[in-house]
């Protein structure tokens, strides 16, 4: 009985060994001679052996002659770029095609260093011109590295995919500060209302020059008419007019009244008689 099992927990090591490490990414590349100095840099970083670590991954490969400034690089900082090239997902070109969006956001290895900012780990793939872009998904990087071909797949472990040129971060390499988050927006400071003036304050809180001055009454500034008339000196007699007791010569009216009179007078003495 024990004998039949210990093959049997052979059997189910070698499978357990075998699914956490289900591929080798280095003898993968060594099959494509194209890919050699990429193959080459991640043996020198030591990052292939992070990523043999990995159950699943897509590797965004860059061809020996769009390599360009990357072999002259620490390796620390060679590090940092390639595992902006590393996506922690399974993408071969018909998962790529049944994108819901036309662009998406993929979470590289370098998001997992401890040390990524302002969306250092994570790229943004976008479908463009019948191809695929990639780039930085870091605000105002470049994105203009495209989807050359598949250069091989190992669902739903590993792919390859072959990209025309290395995609930049900024800020890995320490030449390039990240580029930091907008400011907040600020918001505009409210009107406050207008204090009144301390002229128009003290116009409003004193009273008014009618107010303050109290005049007495129109009867107590002027005189009465009869003060007037006891403080004025009577009107100077003319010389021209006559003096007061000679009466008027009598008019021609009074002189016809008198002459009736007289008449009746007359008439009624001859009636008697």
């Amino acid at each position: 009985m024990s004998r039949s099992i210990a093959p049997l927990l052979c059997i189910f090591l070698l499978l357990a060994t075998s699914s956490a490490s289900a591929f080798n990414i280095t003898r993968i590349l060594g099959q494509y001679p194209d890919y050699s100095t990429f193959n080459d840099l991640l043996s020198k970083s030591g990052l292939a052996t992070d990523i043999n670590k990995r159950g699943t991954i897509t590797l965004l490969a860059v061809p020996n002659g769009a390599i360009g400034d990357l072999a002259s690089k620490s390796d620390d900082i060679l590090k940092r770029v390639l595992s902006t090239h590393v996506v922690l997902d399974y993408y071969d070109p018909m998962k790529l095609q049944r994108m819901k969006e036309k662009t998406a956001k993929m979470t590289n290895m370098f998001q997992q260093s401890g040390t990524a900012a302002y969306d250092q780990g994570f790229l943004n793939v976008t479908a463009k011109d019948g191809t695929f872009v990639f780039g930085s998904a870091v605000v105002g990087s470049v994105r203009d590295s495209k989807l050359e071909k598949s250069v091989m797949n190992q669902p739903y472990n590993v792919s390859v995919l072959g990209i025309s040129k290395p995609i930049v971060t900024p800020g890995l390499d320490g030449t390039m500060a990240p580029i930091s988050a907008p400011p907040p927006k600020v918001p505009a400071p409210k009107k406050s209302p207008v204090a009144e003036s301390p002229a128009e304050e003290e116009e409003a809180e004193s009273p008014s020059q009618e107010e303050e001055a109290e005049s007495p009454s129109e009867e107590a500034e002027s005189p009465s008419e009869d003060d007037d008339d006891a403080d004025s000196p009577a009107p100077s007699p003319n010389a021209d007019s006559p003096p007061a007791d000679a009466a008027p010569p009598p008019s021609s009216a009074g002189k016809l009244k008198a002459s009736f009179g007289l008449f009746v007078v007359l008439a009624s003495v001859v009636a008697a008689y």
